[in-house]
């Protein structure tokens, strides 16, 4: 019996983006896939082919165009759809989705949404939607954002997503926002890394080690973790683990470490997703301290959550709702009440040594449960309940 075509199509940086590969690693399983979007595939897998989409940077008289035709839409939808269908790679994007022939295309994030509900006109296909965060707050404490972006997001969700088969995201606050506005249910399913057998590590009492890896982005305000890491005692160092974005936010970083915690905060090399968890399993607690500056960090539950977990670490966090719940279901960590990075750094120096390794031996058994077997199988009847509608 053929194997179902399954096209994953994520207008991101795919060697990069843990969700589409774990989606990717997971699908190859049972279906033929084609991956679409920027960057390449990680490693070759059998049965999955990747067709790249050349991310186009438009010359500025055209890059003011579609600045033009951004806020056209706020007057007429017409002109969203006109600043849309301009990109060349969009195109590219259609074309490519279109010649897979799929019977079923993942859609990841509402930029792409348009493509993959256009190719399924003309090829027959079924779409899930894959909203991943709240994309029409995404970056909404930025003014420009606000002005140009976030009604372009608001038109792409509320037009295209009622159209597709099935609809899911990353957290279940998120996931009944969503059905609030649409009107229509939404399914959750979370970032979180596959299973890795991993022995518990001992803590050293004279360096305790905390790690928080990522992207350097400036709205996530890093250094209030590095302001929290120097009101911290002597026995503790934080390292960084971050991707930069080329706008001398890291450098940024790097200069206040230095001028702030010399000797205790160190900047590492990025490693690729599949590694980071035994990678950051040599530290004893992962720290992320993310301000509520819109709904999507207020709601936040990203893949370095629980890539600490499966690392086996103990985690140190501000009052985020969706992560909190998880660490007082599991003991694995603490909780400060606000963002303040005084009152972070006051729970983790009161904390024992005895303490951070029960946190950590918790996190180790939590990751029996907290895994992308778990998430993933709920992703694989999803498909198959599409396919068989």
């Amino acid at each position: 019996m053929p194997r179902p075509r399954l096209t994953i199509l994520s207008l991101s940086v795919i060697h990069r983006d843990s969700r589409v590969l774990r989606q990717i690693d997971f699908a190859a399983r049972r279906y033929d896939i084609t991956v679409v979007g920027w960057g390449h595939l990680d490693r070759e897998r059998p049965h999955v082919t990747m067709r790249p989409v050349q991310r186009v940077i438009l010359p500025p008289p055209q890059r003011a165009l579609q600045a033009a035709r951004m806020l056209g839409g706020r007057l007429t939808p017409r002109a969203f759809e006109q600043w849309y269908w301009a990109k060349p790679d969009h195109h590219q994007a259609l074309q490519a989705v279109i010649a897979s022939q799929p019977d079923l295309i993942h859609a990841n994030e509402a930029i792409g949404l348009p493509i993959a509900i256009e190719a399924a006109r003309q090829t027959g296909a079924k779409v899930l939607f894959d909203a991943h965060e709240y994309s029409p707050d995404h970056r909404a404490n930025s003014l420009w954002w606000r002005i140009l972006a976030q009604p372009l997001y608001t038109h792409l969700i509320h037009r295209y997503a009622p159209q597709a088969d099935a609809m899911i995201t990353v957290e279940a606050h998120i996931a009944r926002r969503y059905e609030k506005e649409l009107g229509r249910p939404v399914g959750v399913i979370r970032n979180i890394p596959s299973y890795q057998a991993l022995p518990f590590r001992p803590v050293d009492p004279h360096r305790i080690r905390l790690i928080h890896h990522g992207t350097a982005i400036r709205e996530r305000r890093l250094e209030i973790m590095i302001d929290a890491l120097a009101r911290l005692d002597a026995r503790f160092t934080l390292d960084f683990m971050l991707r930069s974005k080329g706008d001398g936010y890291l450098e940024e970083l790097q200069a206040l470490a230095q001028s702030r915690a010399p000797d205790r905060i160190h900047f590492r090399e990025t490693v690729p997703p599949a590694e980071i968890a035994r990678t950051i399993h040599a530290y004893d607690i992962g720290i992320h301290l993310l301000p509520p500056v819109n709904y999507s960090y207020e709601m936040t539950l990203p893949n370095k959550f629980f890539e600490f977990i499966m690392a086996g670490l103990a985690v140190a966090i501000g009052p985020s709702p969706a992560m909190a719940a998880i660490v007082e279901k599991y003991g694995l960590g603490v909780i400060a009440p606000d963002f303040a990075p005084e009152t972070l750094a006051r729970m983790i120096n009161a904390l024992s040594l005895e303490a951070i390794e029960i946190m950590k031996q918790r996190s180790l058994e939590a990751a029996k449960e907290l895994n992308a077997e778990q998430e993933m199988a709920k992703l694989l009847a999803l498909y198959d309940d599409i396919l068989a509608t």
